[in-house]
């Protein structure tokens, strides 16, 4: 039996980032714990690289694709008439919130009394029968043909997580609700266990942008980000499932645990129980960044660190470089990040670059070692859409950089001091407005132009990475929770 089996959707240990990173840390840091890991990714992809070299102590690790579906006959039984009428039930009650027949749900997809596998549950003229009745009583403008395929569309990967095979082990730890929540839940509702859930971001917040920015449900062209409050009926339909799933994995779960305070204001907000939730930071390992041996180039050195993602918003930065380059004409841009991730949006940017004139003055660095670039760099910005707490404020921070970050996830209280002892450090860098490229350009430029104040700041960088951000004191706590729960 494993000790721990970590439940991560599109994260490690094949796509790099701040999850990724601390599930490393987590991993190998408790080199006595045997960990198991279920990595859920959209299709199986035979050609997918590792990121990170797993561990020893990693003795299980399996890939749940979400749409490669399984189409054997898995079903023990026929379905009864109390098995629709359970169905039914569910559906109505999360209108209501409620999920008290999540147990009975499962069991009608998974174990040995199962009645319901890919093949005959949407073969069913019963099944048909309720999707009918709903469709009559909550649908009065939508056609049932585009109702039909968004229900078809959201069930196949809802069947394929409940028909999911799991280890046994002793703790279900998720990094993330979604789906990878609901593998925990019913991991817990199979074996025992405890579960634990760790969010570094909002699933459901984070499901939202992107269902608001989705090309293949969205009808007119943008051109800034600005997230949807007046949803389509059928983006509604997307949103409510997600923010099921984690309702389910909050309800569920014994223990929760996030980074911050805003996080767990919007974790109660979502249903979760405040009573369940600790806060945990991320941490760095300060001998790593502490000490790198910087040096100044004559011309201003902006970088950007992270993956070239829509989420980033890197067309904010690029548009801020814009403005910056029209001050001080001889500054460098680095991109310094994955860029193939999402290639369709990457290329974007690099048209983007060119429309502005930028090619010699902007740098896609791709994945590289970022500490190389931390040596000269002036400045560090972020203008992403939607962050936890991210590892790259405090790396450029204790780096003795400056960082210029939009204001989100814990991003305000990284620079700007979470309590009173912290913040009597001082600032350690500017927020701005999110998608605010003039915010940016200015806030770099007062920066760039104020030496004292840049100073200040990077030294009040280093002495709240050193106090608040040690590595080994927060995983320690996991450590702690671990072992007690063994």
């Amino acid at each position: 039996m494993l000790d721990v089996c970590l439940l991560l959707e599109g994260t490690y240990p094949y796509v790099t980032g701040g999850v990724s990173t601390w599930v490393h840390q987590l991993i190998t840091s408790m080199k006595n714990l045997r960990f198991g890991i279920l990595f859920i990714a959209s299709h199986s992809d035979p050609t997918r690289e590792l990121r990170y070299e797993i561990p020893q102590n990693v003795l299980y690790l399996k890939e749940v694709p979400l749409h490669d579906y399984y189409l054997e006959r898995r079903h023990q039984r026929r379905p009864r008439k109390k098995d629709f009428e359970n169905i039914r039930l569910f559906y109505e009650g999360l209108e209501q919130h409620q999920h008290r027949l999540f147990p009975e749900i499962l069991d009608l997809f998974h174990g040995e009394r199962s009645c319901f596998d890919t093949q005959n549950f949407f073969s069913s003229m019963k099944i048909w029968d309720l999707l009918t009745y709903f469709y009559k009583r909550y649908v009065d403008d939508i056609s049932f043909l585009d109702f039909f395929w968004t229900w078809r569309g959201t069930h196949l990967p809802l069947l394929q997580i409940l028909q999911t095979e799991l280890p046994r082990a002793k703790i279900y730890h998720s990094i993330s609700t979604g789906y990878a929540g609901l593998l925990a839940a019913i991991g817990k509702a199979r074996h025992g266990g405890r579960l634990f859930l760790t969010e570094h971001g909002i699933y459901t917040h984070e499901r939202f942008l992107e269902i608001s920015q989705a090309q293949w449900l969205y009808e007119k062209e943008r051109r800034q980000f600005r997230p949807e409050r007046e949803l389509s009926f059928f983006k509604r339909w997307w949103v409510r499932m997600f923010q099921v799933m984690s309702q389910i994995t909050y309800h569920e779960a014994d223990r929760i645990f996030t980074l911050y305070e805003g996080n767990k204001v919007n974790q109660v907000l979502e249903g979760a129980s405040a009573d369940k939730i600790s806060i945990i930071p991320n941490g760095i390992d300060l001998k790593s960044y502490d000490g790198i041996d910087r040096f100044q180039k004559e011309e201003p050195q902006i970088g950007f660190v992270g993956r070239v993602v829509a989420i980033k918003d890197v067309k904010t930065f690029i548009q801020a470089a814009r403005q910056i380059a029209s001050v001080r004409p001889k500054a460098h841009f680095y991109i310094i990040g994955p860029k193939d991730e999402e290639e369709e949006y990457y290329e974007e940017c690099q048209v983007m670059v060119e429309s502005f004139h930028l090619e010699e003055k902007v740098t896609f660095t791709g994945q590289v070692n970022v500490k190389d670039y931390y040596r000269f760099i002036d400045l560090v910005v972020l203008t992403s859409l939607s962050e936890a707490q991210p590892y790259v404020i405090m790396e450029a921070n204790l780096a003795g950089i400056p960082v210029v970050a939009s204001d989100v996830g814990a991003c305000r209280e990284m620079l700007e001091g979470r309590d009173a002892s912290d913040r009597a450090i001082g600032p350690s860098g500017l927020v701005t407005e999110v998608s605010n490229p003039g915010a940016t350009a200015k806030a770099v430029l007062s920066l760039l132009e104020d030496r004292g104040l840049y100073q200040r700041m990077g030294r009040s960088g280093q002495e709240r990475v050193r106090r608040f951000y040690d590595q080994d004191d927060l995983l320690s706590r996991y450590l702690n929770l671990y072992e007690q729960n063994l």
